[in-house]
């Protein structure tokens, strides 16, 4: 019997092997030679010339003022795009909650935004604001808000307008269906007994259903941030950072540090520095918004 427990745990080992070695080389390997670049000025056009700098590039990342501007442009995106999402999120949420066919067929069509692609997405958020014959400019000028067509993405203000927009359009759906979840499965007796109390409306909502609300809530914004901390694709596509350099996201300057400038080795360095950003930041978020919660320990 010993023997047999024994083959059939080999053959599991031999079955999972090939598996283990291929995530490791996809996951281990990419991620050791990224620190291992990011110690040396290594460029891949002259990539025998990769000497070794020491924190060189760890410095460039917190001394150059282009960089901070990127971090700063991230950070204003990510609050603002995940702020307006949880807000309207919230709304929906509230109005889809009562179960009703009606609500059930609303609740299915929110899941379509999400559904597009972002690039796409941002083609065809390119094409509904173009000066020249989008969408956005007749129906405005129809109405008679406007006179003169606006170029959108030609001025900072406008085109953090159609970034975000697109960002709301694309995830409220994902955090209203979080949050519609956690509706319905709240219990309707502390509310109920709040309600024979005297308490309504508002008061009844802050003080009753929020606070059973607030593991989803953390959920929501949690997997959101980091959603919108990895926004590449809408922005590449829509704005390129422009214009000038009033939308250029840190990973815009990722790319291009590395793919454009061909400097591996200070790109390494700026995205490892942006992931222990991210690895500070993600459990004092959670800690805050799920406090008193069970996501969180004591």
């Amino acid at each position: 019997m010993k023997t047999t427990r024994d083959e059939s745990n080999g053959l599991g080992w031999a079955l999972v092997t090939p598996a283990v070695g291929v995530l490791l080389l996809m996951t281990i390997f990419p991620a050791l030679y990224l620190l291992w670049a990011s110690f040396r000025r290594f460029n891949l056009m002259m990539p025998e010339n990769a000497a070794f700098v020491g924190l060189e590039n760890y410095r460039n990342v917190v001394t150059n003022a282009d960089i901070r501007h990127s971090m700063l442009v991230t950070i204003l995106f990510v609050v603002a795009a995940v702020g307006i999402e949880l807000v309207l999120g919230l709304l929906l949420a509230l109005m889809l909650a009562p179960k009703s066919r009606s609500n059930a067929a609303a609740a299915t069509l929110l899941i379509l935004p999400m559904a597009v692609t972002p690039v796409v997405s941002a083609l065809v958020w390119r094409e509904l604001f173009n000066p020249n014959y989008g969408w956005v400019n007749y129906y405005l000028r129809k109405i008679g808000i406007m006179q003169e067509p606006i170029a959108w993405l030609s001025n900072p203000q406008t085109a953090w307008f159609t970034l975000i927009s697109l960002d709301v359009w694309q995830w409220t759906p994902f955090v209203a269906l979080i949050l519609m979840a956690g509706l319905q499965g709240i219990p309707p007796e502390p509310r109920e007994a709040a309600a024979v109390d005297g308490a309504e409306g508002w008061r009844l909502f802050w003080d009753v259903t929020f606070p059973l609300l607030r593991p989803f809530v953390a959920i929501a914004v949690l997997l959101r941030t980091l959603e919108a901390f990895k926004t590449f694709g809408t922005i590449r596509v829509l704005t390129g950072g422009g214009p000038g350099i009033s939308t250029e996201i840190i990973n815009l300057t990722i790319y291009r540090t590395a793919l454009q400038d061909f400097s591996v080795g200070a790109a390494a360095s700026l995205g490892i520095a942006f992931l222990v950003f991210l690895s500070i930041l993600v459990p004092q978020k959670l800690r805050i918004l799920a406090r008193n919660s069970d996501l969180v320990e004591a």
